[in-house]
């Protein structure tokens, strides 16, 4: 079984997964809640990935809005990634690691519980364990290496207590190592490689591959252990539904969400920052 994951909080912090908090932007003027940022609009996701990732990026940590129960029930950030992104980078790409874990049979009942309970709790569609089935067996099917977190039994028993609620900072802070673990040690291993491909691919919660976190939160972002193994070469980039945004109070104060409320055909990239991306995708077609 294959779970996307994200540790799910109040309103108060701890954040969900998904959710940056609201800072200042990196850029000068590069935009308020009244004036929208600046952007380059491009034809298509492909078309802009290719446009926006620096030829000399080494790791490319993509942030999704996770699809949830409650909010709109659109094309999901995943599916984009996989029938769109993936094939857009896919010749550079040697690895795709992705936030999910395989059930561990052998930690038994306390295993199948905690996943039960943390898919319940992040209010995740049904549909979000196939849509990642799909983008593992695309990524295999493109010759490229999968990745998936590394649970242990005794994980499982801190994220999901035995008779309590999940434990958000436990799931933020496993997430967070087992990301930038998995990352750090395949950029270790292809770098041993003659003729490696130049991108390692990481796909996950929005808040965890942050490049400018702020200080409550820095610690459940991977983005600064990344960047020293791969020599200041990692790359973050935000995909964002816009319908999923709209749904959020949260996210209305960032500074990029302005790009959201002019959404249209074609997506449009605002630069937070160096090597740091927001990608607003089209709206969903009526149907």
């Amino acid at each position: 079984m294959l779970v996307l994951v994200a540790a799910c909080g109040k309103p108060a912090p701890p954040p969900h997964d998904d959710q940056k908090p609201v800072v200042a932007p990196k850029l000068a003027d590069a935009g308020t809640a009244a004036v929208a940022p600046v952007v380059q609009t491009y034809e298509d996701l492909a078309a802009a990935l290719k446009a926006t990732i620096p030829d000399d990026a080494r790791v490319v940590g993509f942030g999704e809005l996770h699809s949830r129960t409650d909010r709109a029930r659109v094309t999901s950030t995943l599916a984009h990634f996989t029938t769109e992104a993936l094939p857009a980078i896919q010749d550079k790409v040697s690895d795709v690691i992705i936030e999910t874990w395989v059930v561990d049979k052998g930690c038994g009942k306390q295993a199948t519980e905690a996943t039960a309970k943390m898919q319940t709790t992040m209010r995740r569609p049904v549909e979000t364990k196939s849509e990642i089935a799909v983008l593992v067996d695309a990524v295999s099917a493109a010759g490229l290496k999968p990745h998936a977190m590394r649970v242990t039994c005794d994980d499982y028993t801190r994220i999901a207590p035995p008779g309590k609620d999940v434990d958000p900072v436990a799931m933020l802070t496993l997430t967070t190592k087992e990301l930038g673990r998995i990352a750090t040690e395949a950029v270790i291993h292809r770098d041993k490689e003659p003729a490696h491909k130049p991108w390692i691919a990481l796909y996950g919660g929005a808040l965890h591959n942050d490049r400018f976190p702020d200080d409550a939160v820095a610690e459940w972002s991977y983005a600064k252990k990344v960047d020293e193994v791969s020599a200041n070469h990692f790359v973050e980039i935000d995909l964002i539904v816009p319908e999923l945004a709209e749904g959020d109070d949260t996210l209305k104060k960032q500074p990029w969400f302005p790009v959201v409320a002019q959404a249209g055909t074609k997506p449009q990239v605002w630069k937070r920052g160096e090597r740091s991306f927001v990608i607003v995708l089209p709206r969903a077609k009526e149907p």
